[in-house]
């Protein structure tokens, strides 16, 4: 004989032994949330800030950045309106609903920009200095031979042998390779005279451009020479005429036109650097029949007035 027994006691004190199990992933009363995190400042934009969250033993969050701008993420980001002193808190709260809040002040300031150096250019004055092969000129320094005839020594604007001639109904140039600052403005102002119109049928024109240093010929690496007799004076950077005439390889192409007088003239320009950390300058007189002339053949001629140039001065636009 089997006999079944079932007590049931109602006895209400012991209601009082039932409780609720934690919820996985917390221990009631053991490990409570503790809310921390870390600020730092974006480098891409000085009003954003990113938040790391280091809490330890809770399930969600809550963010107020102190501008009004909440987030329930782990990990905290935000951009501020401008500068100013802000309250950021984080509330951290486990499954059991116990909570933990941490809150640290900070300092949105603009940090001040980083200078931009000028460029160096060598021989910016056109003195009558050496050069790594052939009589001192003016243009040391300043050739490429596979884009142009050097330019010629002369005198003018109060000086003797210090300024360049682009001399009229030939392929006269200047070129050199300068180091830049990416993505940074820069002014470059040249002084030039033009000789009385002649009057003839091919009035000349002084065209500069800023040639970017990813046109260079491939593998090129540029090198920053200090003295005028270390230049090369072909097989550099650019080495033909279809390069320079790019326009994807323009970061500035700008002519200037006959004035009208004799007088040397100050011409101003602004340029901006691009991805680039290296660039050329390249001058050169036009105006003139694409062939003939005195000169190498290189599909341009200076017209029929010779141009000077007195300096060339390149600064960044702090």
């Amino acid at each position: 004989m089997i006999a079944s027994i079932a007590l049931v006691s109602c006895d209400p004190s012991l209601s009082a032994l039932e409780f609720d199990l934690p919820d996985e992933g917390t221990i009631a009363d053991a490990t409570p949330p503790a809310a921390n995190f870390s600020a730092t400042q974006s480098t891409i934009d000085w009003r954003m800030y990113n938040f790391a969250n280091f809490s330890t033993s809770a399930t969600t969050y809550a963010w107020d950045f102190g501008d009004g701008n909440t987030s329930t993420a782990i990990d905290g980001v935000n951009t501020y309106p401008g500068e100013g002193t802000y309250t950021v808190t984080l509330t951290a709260s486990d499954a059991l609903g116990v909570t933990s809040t941490y809150s640290e002040i900070i300092e949105v300031v603009e940090p001040e920009a980083v200078a931009v150096p000028d460029p160096i250019i060598i021989n910016a004055d056109f003195d009558l200095l050496p050069k790594s092969s052939g009589s001192d000129c003016s243009c040391a320094g300043w050739i490429n031979k596979d884009i142009g005839d050097q330019g010629e020594s002369s005198s003018g604007n109060g000086g003797s042998n210090n300024v360049i001639k682009f001399d009229n109904n030939e392929p006269d140039h200047i070129y050199q390779e300068f180091e830049v600052t990416p993505n940074s403005f820069y002014t470059m102002t040249v002084v030039v005279a033009f000789q009385g119109s002649i009057g003839g049928s091919y009035p000349s024109s002084l065209e500069l451009r800023v040639l970017a240093g990813s046109g260079y010929i491939n593998s090129y690496m540029p090198t920053y020479y200090t003295n005028t007799v270390d230049f090369p004076q072909e097989d550099w950077g650019y080495t033909s005429i279809s390069q320079v005439e790019m326009a994807a390889n323009n970061l500035l192409n700008e002519t200037i036109v006959h004035p009208n007088n004799t007088s040397y003239n100050a011409y101003t320009f602004i340029f901006n650097s691009g991805a680039n950390d290296s660039v050329a300058l390249f001058v050169r007189g036009i105006g003139g029949p694409a062939t003939g002339g005195a000169g190498g053949n290189f599909g341009y001629n200076s017209g029929d007035e010779e141009i000077r140039m007195d300096s060339v001065t390149i600064t960044a636009n702090n």
